[in-house]
């Protein structure tokens, strides 16, 4: 892909760090940066998480290059939205050290069954760059007043886990959850700018394109 500081920065981050990426992450790199959409396949623990999160912060300084490590408050960025509620720290966590070793000020936070009416609240106020969230708690969050301005600065939606959600109930809640925050997206910036105003969204899960890894059998 052609370098970009955003990607510059993150895979020197790697390379500190004696990693090295997979060719799907960089495939999937691209795609976001560029404003795409697909679905990631690989095997567990081949980097699907990093192919998603770590493009999301690219992209961010991309749009920030000066000022990414002192930029906060931000507003949601990316909402990772998982089945998985007993996954969601050890997720958060693995981005909160990605996070603090770049030096950005980015925060991560979760909402599901566990989560504190204090970190509610906390969250309502000023919501964080990145939240993992379960589509029963997405669909709590879309019913609150103004739900709409949340979701004014989102760039990424990422659907962890899609083959546990596909064909099923929770599977539909999570559609039916997207398609109403394009919607509001859209309708809000075509308020602000008085015309139709098409608003390009990253997911990952939806299959237009397919980025893949294999391992040897």
């Amino acid at each position: 892909m052609t370098k970009h500081v955003g990607h510059t920065i993150i895979t020197q981050w790697l390379r500190d760090h004696n990693m090295h990426p997979f060719a799907f992450q960089e495939q999937a790199w691209k795609a976001i940066i560029e404003g795409g959409s697909g679905l990631v396949n690989a095997p567990t623990g081949c980097g699907k998480t990093y192919s998603v999160f770590l493009g999301s912060l690219m992209q961010f300084i991309e749009a920030n290059p000066t000022n990414y490590k002192t930029a906060k408050n931000n507003g949601l960025q990316l909402l990772w939205i998982t089945p998985l509620r007993a996954l969601a720290k050890d997720i958060g966590r693995a981005m909160e050290e990605v996070i603090d070793a770049l030096g950005m000020q980015w925060k991560v936070g979760i909402r599901n069954g566990d989560t504190s009416n204090a970190d509610r609240q906390k969250q309502k106020k000023q919501m964080p760059e990145v939240l993992i969230i379960t589509p029963e708690s997405l669909h709590l969050l879309l019913t609150q007043k103004n739900h709409a301005t949340i979701f004014e600065t989102l760039k990424i939606i990422a659907v962890d886990e899609w083959h546990e959600l596909i064909g099923g109930k929770r599977g539909v809640q999570v559609e039916l959850a997207i398609a109403h925050i394009v919607s509001a997206k859209c309708l809000v910036h075509s308020e602000q700018s008085g015309k139709e105003l098409y608003y390009p969204l990253s997911t990952i899960h939806y299959p237009l394109r397919r980025f893949g890894a294999s391992v040897p059998p």
